[in-house]
């Protein structure tokens, strides 16, 4: 494409909650034309070549700022605003056609390329990444393929200026030799664990080659024949490689500066005005007493794999825990540790685990007393923790809502971001009033299939002092549907950079898999004293 910590449920499911904290905090494979030609062999990446030998590794960082130098300056950069580039773009099979790329600042992209009669356009919003086909229509792009095409937004758009607000790691790798010149070879790695590695010239600084994701998700764009315009240096020859595609040649034939674009120029081009997305929400709130009523009939496993990772990008702990979850009164869940990093619980660490989930379960009867007879409890974490679907309505914009399918389901999909003007009544909706996101509803069951959401600033707990998420922080909720209709949790991903008190910073990656579906029609009482050994 050009073209906590204890992680809870995300999502507007089941309780009518979305969980965003626990403990700490409150593709596209471009194809314009089918052929059975082969993309030219591209020219060799040497790690060896004799040129290199006198040629050390800059730091990362370094080796950025003398490509913002060599563009132009990042005064310059920063001043540019957004840029449109126009041309011709040829296949390997010789068919001919015409582009646009449109670029604002910090991360949107608008590509759209013309053949005869098959059009195709890409972009990136800065909250999602989609494509757009004569053949399939349009759709937004989701895992691997959407967090790459976002990561890759900003590096071509932005020029990778504001890595770190923009929650981008950053490390070198050794220099290597491309096209016959030594190149400084630089990581980026997004929150979301979204990778691509920079290959910048030495002898002029300029980036040449990049190398976006892995498999189904890979892209490999050069750049050559760059040229000085309107005060900044442009790459008038592009060449794009999709995995299992064939090569693309874009060259460009004009630089225009543009003022400014239409607010809604880089969204999916097309939105359906007519779908009421906040009547349809308020319809999922109304109708979730009985889904949750379905919902505790459930005992399930939980696999929660915790990755800490350093600086730049890289993981530098793992650790595996495995659950037994039943659900409680008032909607709440008992998660039973019984395994961690592939072993066992010890008869033991068994024993105390027992003991600790026969307190959980006592305490939550005792609030759901107090919770029936009108008295409200102050020490309740869960109803500090939970977001309800009233207060997204209230504290967000859904906007470019438009049908499409996912995993074979008729979907209804629209971004949000906070409602400009609106001031939060409480902290579940200043938390609210930092994310920007897509939701996806299923249209015929009208429930939350899957939801991503990131945060856009920094946020605070204490003003700081008490801990902080740092922007760029990202989720992603997914649910499924089973035989019988229910729809339930499949997964969570949760990545961040989070400070806590006075403390150094922490990255973490978090992956919650739901798993093992069982009816569970066991009074409270009985999972206290003897759960199911397996659920």
């Amino acid at each position: 494409m050009l073209p906590c910590l204890s992680l809870r449920r995300f999502g507007f499911g089941h309780q009518c909650w979305l969980w965003i904290f626990g403990s700490f905090l409150l593709g596209l494979v471009i194809a314009p034309a089918q052929s059975p030609a082969q993309a030219p062999a591209q020219a060799s990446v040497q790690t060896s070549a004799p040129a290199l030998r006198s040629v050390k590794s800059l730091p990362a960082p370094k080796v950025v700022a003398r490509y913002w130098a060599a563009l132009g300056g990042e005064k310059a950069l920063r001043a540019a605003g957004a840029t449109t580039l126009r041309g011709t773009v040829q296949t390997v099979a010789s068919e001919t056609g015409s582009f646009t790329l449109d670029r604002r600042a910090p991360n949107q992209l608008r590509l759209e390329l013309t053949f005869e009669d098959d059009r195709r356009c890409l972009g990136t919003s800065g909250t999602s990444a989609w494509v757009q086909t004569t053949r399939d229509g349009a759709s937004t792009l989701v895992d691997d393929i959407g967090r790459q095409r976002l990561l890759e937004g900003w590096m071509l758009a932005g020029h990778m200026l504001d890595a770190k607000q923009q929650g981008i790691a950053l490390r070198s790798l050794p220099v290597v030799e491309f096209a016959g010149q030594p190149c400084y070879r630089v990581v980026f790695t997004s929150r979301e664990r979204a990778t691509a590695t920079g290959y910048f010239a030495v002898d002029s600084g300029l980036l040449v080659r990049l190398e976006s994701g892995e498999g189904a998700a890979r892209q490999v764009f050069q750049f050559a024949d760059y040229r000085l315009v309107n005060g900044r240096r442009e790459p008038y020859t592009l060449t794009l490689e999709a995995s299992g595609g064939p090569a693309l040649t874009l060259t460009v034939q004009e630089a225009i500066p543009v003022t400014s674009f239409a607010a809604n120029h880089f969204d999916i081009p097309t939105g359906d005005p007519a779908l009421d997305v906040p009547a349809l929400l308020t319809r999922i709130a109304q109708n979730q007493k009985a889904l949750d009523e379905r919902v505790t009939q459930y005992t399930y496993t939980l696999t929660e794999t915790i990755r800490r990772l350093d600086g730049d990008g890289r993981v530098k702990e793992t650790e595996v825990k495995v659950y037994e979850v039943y659900p409680l009164t008032g909607g709440v869940r008992a998660r039973k540790l019984v395994a961690v990093n592939g072993k066992p619980l010890s008869p033991s660490e068994a024993e105390k685990e027992q003991r600790r989930v026969t307190k959980f379960i006592e305490e939550n009867e005792e609030r759901q007393q107090k919770r029936q007879s009108g008295k409200a409890d102050e020490n309740d974490e869960a109803q500090r923790r939970r977001l309800a679907i009233s207060q997204f309505l209230r504290a967000c914009e859904f906007y470019n809502p438009r049908r499409e399918n996912l995993r074979g389901r008729e979907v209804i999909v629209c971004d949000f971001r906070p409602r400009p003007g609106y001031k939060p009544t409480n902290d579940a909706e200043k938390i609210i009033q930092k994310l920007v996101g897509t939701v996806w509803l299923d249209a015929e069951d009208e429930e939350v299939t899957r939801l991503e959401g990131r945060f856009a600033s920094d946020f605070k707990v204490g003003g700081g002092l008490l801990a902080s998420l740092k922007r760029g922080a990202a989720f992603v909720f997914e649910q499924t549907r089973n035989v019988e209709g229910v729809w339930l949790p499949l997964r969570e991903d949760f990545n961040a950079g989070i400070k806590v008190l006075l403390l150094a910073g922490l990255n973490i990656s978090v992956e919650n898999r739901y798993s093992d579906y069982r009816k569970f029609s066991t009074e409270t009482k009985d999972v206290t004293e003897n759960p199911p050994a397996t659920p």
